[in-house]
């Protein structure tokens, strides 16, 4: 839970700071389609209005995940010796990773390269964050943390607004 609420929060910062399009409303503003415009059809989960990048489907998954396939992983090999047995968790930690991405793509909320900048960063943040258990941390390092987080975006966000940047685009 406390590495997927810190790819959250990473996530929200980074979206504020890249400002990747989104491939469904890109389409019909960059001017690249000119002849017949392109018929798309907007569903429920095509209707992301933010920032895109990176993806934080991907991002959120990969980091949250992470504990967990190594866990499975640690599991895996006090009862095999067997390298596919072993690997079998982080086979299907990465054909999961996969298949969110392709369905961010394929929904138009996301283009390929912050589908694979989500997963890079969720990845980099879970085997970051796996030193850190949080067993072993009081409750007052949870709250000193969630309120420096918390104070931390509110002055990066009010930076980001007195610079003239809109961040709700």
């Amino acid at each position: 839970l406390w590495t997927g609420l810190l790819a959250e929060w990473l996530n929200v910062v980074l979206k504020w700071l890249f400002f990747g399009e989104r491939p469904f409303w890109w389409i019909h503003e960059s001017g690249l389609i000119r002849k017949e415009p392109l018929m798309l059809r907007q569903f429920s989960v095509s209707c992301e209005t933010g920032p895109g990048d990176p993806s934080g489907h991907c991002m959120v998954t990969g980091a949250a995940l992470w504990p967990v396939v190594t866990a499975l992983t640690e599991l895996a090999s006090t009862h095999s010796r067997r390298l596919a047995v072993k690997l079998m968790p982080f086979v299907a930690y990465a054909l999961l990773l996969l298949a969110v991405g392709l369905s961010r793509v394929f929904v138009l909320a996301h283009f390929p390269h912050q589908v694979v900048g989500g997963i890079l960063a969720g990845v980099a943040l879970g085997w970051g964050l796996q030193a850190q258990a949080p067993a072993a941390h009081s409750p007052a390092f949870f709250v000193t943390t969630a309120l420096a987080l918390l104070l931390g975006s509110l002055a990066l966000r009010s930076l980001i607004l007195a610079a003239g940047i809109d961040i709700d685009w």
